[in-house]
């Protein structure tokens, strides 16, 4: 096999991935995309999980030889591609000050990148005391993997290290087929808002979080706004989904122009009998606009 890692930093887009690709089918793609997006690969036998044994478990040595971290690093690094992605997640496996250390030198080196918070600082007034579980809340950024090969990378590869060097490739590539799906849900989500900066050519669409609640998709600025959720199932969205979005901004306070959803398998007939002028519905296809 013949391959190599893009440069530390580089954004790999879907078009570029997709252009370099032609012996994959559209949804082959998408699904290629969020395993080797940021790794150049020659070509596909268009089977996931046997290029994935072939090109990443056989070869593993060489590709780990190009994430030359040491244990801590490369553990924090898989807490990031498992958990929440919130900055100061980590922190709860891994001392403060070693931590906040990692994370530094990952962003320098362009390994991660910071997805600023969205949510407003609450005025603290001196007179009255805080309710106790806002006292010691703290607004999180989030950190973001560069590309979608490094996160799998520490997602599934480094964390099966033992099992890949035995040879146990059956053990290592179940533990994938059962992790994918929750592992793809968030590069769906990274092409919504890249779909939805296309559509409303606008910039910085992305997910929204405070202490209560989360949006996979959040845009406001003078003349617009608009909220999200994305789901990466097996079947179709109902309108329940749709319900949550909307109580979710009531919460926020928010008017949106539009509730978006995107679903990788389409939405229930529901939809159809009550269609709504500010709701856009989103399926999978829509993503070969930005291809």
């Amino acid at each position: 096999m013949q391959y190599k890692l893009y440069k530390k930093g580089q954004i790999i887009k879907l078009s570029h991935f997709a252009n370099a690709h032609k012996e994959l089918s559209f949804n082959q793609i998408i699904d290629f995309y969020s395993v080797f997006g940021g790794l150049n690969v020659e070509n596909f036998t268009g089977e996931l999980f046997l290029d994935i044994e072939n090109l990443l478990l056989k070869n593993y040595e060489k590709i780990n030889a190009d994430f030359n971290f040491n244990a801590i690093s490369s553990y924090a690094l898989n807490l990031l591609a498992k958990n929440s992605r919130k900055k100061y997640s980590i922190l709860r496996k891994i001392s403060h000050f070693k931590g906040l250390s990692i994370m530094q030198e990952m962003l320098n080196l362009g390994i991660l990148k910071l997805e600023k918070s969205k949510e407003e600082k609450f005025f603290k007034d001196k007179r009255y005391k805080l309710k106790k579980d806002l006292r010691s809340y703290v607004i999180q950024d989030k950190l973001v993997f560069k590309d979608n090969f490094t996160r799998f990378f520490f997602r599934f590869l480094k964390s099966n290290e033992k099992l890949i060097l035995k040879g146990e490739f059956d053990i290592v590539l179940n533990d994938i087929k059962l992790n994918l799906e929750h592992y793809q849900s968030f590069c769906f989500e990274q092409l919504a808002c890249e779909y939805l900066e296309e559509q409303f050519q606008v910039l910085n669409v992305q997910s929204y979080w405070n202490k209560e609640l989360e949006l996979d998709v959040y845009y406001k600025d003078e003349n617009l706004c608009f909220i999200g959720e994305v789901k990466f199932k097996h079947k179709k969205i109902c309108k329940n989904i749709l319900n949550q979005l909307k109580f979710k901004a009531k919460r926020l306070n928010l008017t949106p122009d539009y509730y978006i959803l995107f679903s990788k398998n389409g939405f229930s007939e529901q939809f159809d009998k009550s269609a709504e002028k500010n709701v856009l519905l989103y399926d999978l296809n829509a993503f070969k606009k930005l291809i």
